[in-house]
């Protein structure tokens, strides 16, 4: 398959996730409602499903271990060959009786038939299935493990693109403001009614906002570039999201309950990816622990045979000729490779279980950590909306008192500022609230269940 074909599913398969009509993939021809693919979170996160080469790698790699378990349960079956053998001897065997030398044997020797074999008993056999089994389920926990870490990834890129956009209309409106302050500052002065000190004020605070302005929207084309590369989309089309932070902050707390989180960790990835490696470790061991035992199989073999002198081969006589068989096989010494190989697979299972103690040691602190940064983040949060409004009920005064002389234009500007600061703050709260939230749910490893089952 060539890559434009490859590119081309692709787009479908997000356009059918989107809702998008598949025409509009086309460059020339665009969707009704214009360029722009506007985007929900879920959306986001099923074309990223769909799309993204790790998730779609880690698909392969199991349906990859589910037919080696398929390969490896065929050893249990018979086996059936078709043989064939062909021999030409150069110098026969001699014999001596009697005072007489005699030749034995045929220069010219053939057979072919059928051979079959099934184990009867085989130990080490029956405990790799098992050990192939558990592998399947290690796979599938990676394959879990990466998708929970693209649901997050997906969702703190999804929220810094929204971040970045509020941030960037507030600055816009903030230099809207200034912008008019300016007007009204150069006016007054025109007519004599405030200093050519306030106009150069003024015009000081537009310049300041402009380099914030530019490095906002520098941030909004980072973020969506970023959301786009983790969709697995194209960029020459354009995305966007609708809505805002404060859309959020008005359900958010509803999502959340402090006091019901389960620390357990029992659905965590990087645990449940640790419990499938210890079984997997257990399951070697005791295959290892398998090679002392002794093998028991079946053997058939039906074949025709033809000995000549010469190549004749129509005049061949061929004489069948069958066994049936049964054999043992005990191993006694093989100079203590099972013995070492046995004292690995202690040591291995033995670091894998200290491992995975450390390992939830370690989880439990960092999951404490992540809800007292959702602690603070609630508190930030109420702090920063009460600062929000008595900001702007500053502004509202510091206006009414430059309308009647009695205020300064550094007074306005430094309340407008305020507002600015503020608000920034305030959206900023929204967001670290949003990824410790995630933080939260990519520990506990059961907020995504819709995505990656």
């Amino acid at each position: 398959m060539n890559k434009n074909k490859q590119i081309s599913i692709g787009l479908m398969m997000m356009a059918a996730s989107l809702g998008i009509p598949a025409y509009a993939q086309n460059d020339s021809l665009r969707t009704q409602a214009g360029d722009t693919i506007h985007l929900t979170l879920d959306q986001a996160i099923k074309v990223a499903m769909d799309q993204n080469p790790t998730i779609v790698v880690d698909s392969m790699e199991v349906q990859k271990t589910n037919y080696a378990q398929k390969e490896n349960l065929g050893n249990l079956y018979p086996s059936l060959n078709l043989v064939g053998s062909y021999s030409h001897t150069i110098e026969k065997q001699k014999m001596q009786m009697m005072g007489k030398e005699f030749e034995v044997g045929s220069s010219e020797n053939w057979a072919f038939g059928f051979q079959a074999g099934m184990p009867l008993i085989n130990a080490p056999l029956w405990a790799s299935l098992k050990l192939t089994e558990e592998s399947i389920n290690a796979k599938r926990e990676s394959a879990r493990q990466t998708k929970i870490n693209m649901v997050s990834t997906i969702t703190e890129a999804y929220y810094q693109l929204l971040n970045a956009k509020d941030s960037y209309k507030v600055l816009k409106e903030s230099y809207s403001t200034a912008n008019e302050n300016l007007r009204i500052t150069r006016k007054r002065f025109e007519q004599g009614m405030t200093s050519e000190y306030d106009t150069i004020q003024t015009s000081v605070q537009v310049k300041q906002i402009e380099p914030n302005m530019i490095s906002a929207k520098n941030g909004i084309d980072l973020a969506t570039l970023q959301l786009k590369i983790l969709m697995g989309m194209p960029d020459q089309y354009p995305i966007t999201v609708d809505g805002s932070l404060e859309d959020y902050e008005k359900t958010m707390f509803d999502d959340v309950k402090l006091s019901d989180i389960d620390t357990t960790l029992s659905d965590n990835p990087t645990v449940r990816q640790l419990e499938v490696n210890t079984r997997l470790l257990e399951k070697q061991l005791k295959m290892t622990k398998m090679q002392w035992y002794p093998t028991l199989s079946l053997s058939f073999m039906y074949e025709w045979m033809a000995m000549s002198d010469d190549l004749k081969m129509a005049d061949y006589t061929w004489n069948p000729y069958s066994t049936v068989g049964i054999t043992l096989n005990f191993p006694i010494f093989q100079g203590g490779k099972r013995y070492y190989k046995q004292k690995e697979d202690e040591v291995a299972y033995n670091e894998m279980k200290f491992t995975m103690d450390d390992t939830k040691r370690q989880l439990k602190l960092g999951l404490q950590a992540n809800i007292n940064s959702l602690r603070v983040a609630i508190q930030t949060i109420d702090a920063t909306k009460a600062a929000v409004k008595s900001a702007e009920k500053g502004l509202e005064i510091s206006k009414k008192r430059y309308e009647v002389g009695a205020g300064t234009t550094l007074e306005l500007t430094n309340a407008q500022t305020s507002v600015t600061q503020a608000k920034l703050s305030y959206l900023q709260a929204i967001y670290n609230y949003i990824t410790a939230k995630d933080a939260v749910d990519k520990v506990l490893g059961n907020a995504y269940k819709s995505y990656v089952q």
